[in-house]
């Protein structure tokens, strides 16, 4: 049954009022607990060539700056995966495009075990970015239709540890698998995983009921809130026909409509640096920790501080969103962010050798406060990129806005070997071109005008 765009945001509307009025249950928790993993999964296959990457250096003899490619791809396809796959998820389904997502970037991560050279590596990247990218929007979209309001904002701060702690699990398992089974069995094991999550997602995740019910397909929208909602709402409440004033409002309805201008230049800038400065160092951590004189043991146990904190930081961001609002948290996370890049700028800049107990613990602090406060930055920007958008429009939102996001990724991805042999040895024009970006978070923030209002 078709459904014009009034009548759906009126369904929708119904529906989200019904989750506002009731307690969350097991089964809507299960929704992001399944989505959660998913993305944490995710999270492991994106980072994990970034993680391996001294290694590989070592064993195809080849410099940094050559490597870039490889890296960035993956976030290239990523981009291009996360506005193709928010379209794709409003057109067709949430949970469809996540587990079609999902099978493609696991099948890709094995497939990449057996490349031979960086140009293979960066072709199977970039077919493993299509599909991280495409599982994020549908994966955000769908969460937050499955929970109340109250709630919401929660949910999507949690939604974005997926990243960080998928990180954080690959940072603390390569110290174990990797001397075992190689670069190359990692990736078979990572991709094995992903496969087995995906099915696991394919059998016992729900489809949104809000998506369903403005898609026209009210009973089984009707069936999925009964079972996992604890809501009954009989078919045709939920086909209600609109009104000519309201099918008057919805015309020329669309992400490019004026009344998302701000958020979207704002939304836009403020994600796009947000995501160069964050994907810096699962990328290239590992590579300036050890031009520094850092064992790549060393430099994975990093990568597990700066993720530790980053998800613990993501977690607190959406209860301190709510009470201080999406702008302020901006600010401080962004002029924090930066304040951690300039002292681990500090005291790495000329060190060469193995570091002396200080200095290692000095470095490990400023990168775990690195990952904290750019976390928190993250965080607000799935908040603001989510809430912002009406429904029939949010995962085309989320998708375009993740989008240029990873175009930040894609950008430090492919650069960041040529930033860290610019001037020798020395690691200082990688991280003063980190600090800039953090500026340009502050001001896509100040651009936005649909922030989150701190509660009274």
């Amino acid at each position: 049954m078709a459904v014009d765009a009034s009548a759906a945001r009126g369904m929708i509307a119904g529906i989200s009022a019904r989750l506002d009025a009731q307690p969350i249950t097991a089964r809507q928790m299960s929704v992001l607990a399944l989505v959660m993993l998913m993305l944490m999964i995710d999270g492991l296959d994106i980072q994990l060539l970034g993680l391996v990457t001294p290694v590989i250096l070592e064993d195809w003899n080849v410099d940094r700056a050559h490597f870039g490619p490889a890296l960035g791809a993956s976030l290239f396809g990523l981009a291009i995966g996360a506005g193709a796959g928010g379209r794709l998820g409003d057109m067709f389904g949430r949970k469809r495009v996540l587990v079609i997502s999902a099978f493609l970037f696991g099948l890709a991560t094995v497939v990449a075990a057996f490349a031979e050279n960086v140009t293979q590596m960066t072709t199977i990247r970039f077919i493993s970015g299509l599909g991280f990218g495409a599982a994020a929007p549908s994966s955000i979209a769908l969460v937050t239709e499955w929970m109340p309001r109250r709630a919401q904002a929660k949910s999507i701060a949690f939604m974005s540890i997926g990243t960080p702690f998928g990180g954080l699990l690959g940072s603390l398992a390569l110290q174990l698998f990797l001397p075992m089974v190689g670069w190359r069995g990692c990736f078979i094991l990572c991709g094995i995983l992903t496969l087995l999550v995906a099915t696991a997602v394919l059998v016992l995740l729900p489809e949104s009921a809000a998506y369903l019910a403005g898609k026209g397909e009210t009973e089984k929208a009707g069936r999925l809130l009964k079972r996992h909602a604890g809501i009954e709402i009989a078919p045709e409440a939920l086909a209600r026909p609109s009104t000519e004033a309201e099918r008057h409002s919805d015309r020329g309805e669309t992400l490019f409509s004026r009344r998302y201008l701000r958020l979207n230049v704002g939304g836009w800038t403020f994600f796009f640096a947000a995501q160069f400065v964050v994907y810096a160092f699962p990328n290239w951590s590992s590579t300036f920790l050890t031009m520094s004189g850092f064992t790549i043991t060393q430099a994975l146990q990093a990568s597990a501080f700066f993720h530790l904190l980053a998800i613990t930081a993501a977690v607190l961001t959406g209860f301190l969103v709510h009470r201080y609002g999406s702008l302020r948290i901006t600010l401080v996370g962004a002029v924090l962010t930066a304040a951690t890049v300039i002292i681990l700028a500090a005291h790495l800049h000329g060190a060469s050798e193995a570091p002396n107990p200080a200095t290692y613990w000095l470095v490990m602090l400023a990168i775990s406060g690195m990952g904290m406060f750019a976390s928190m930055v993250i965080a607000v920007g799935y908040a603001l990129l989510t809430l912002g958008y009406a429904e029939q429009v949010r995962a085309t939102g989320i998708g375009v806005g993740l989008m240029i996001g990873r175009l930040g990724g894609v950008l430090i991805g492919a650069t960041g070997g040529l930033l860290l042999t610019l001037a020798g040895n020395a690691t200082w024009p990688f991280f003063a071109v980190v600090v800039a970006m953090t500026a340009v978070v502050i001001l896509g923030a100040l651009i936005v005008d649909r922030h989150i209002a701190p509660s009274r």
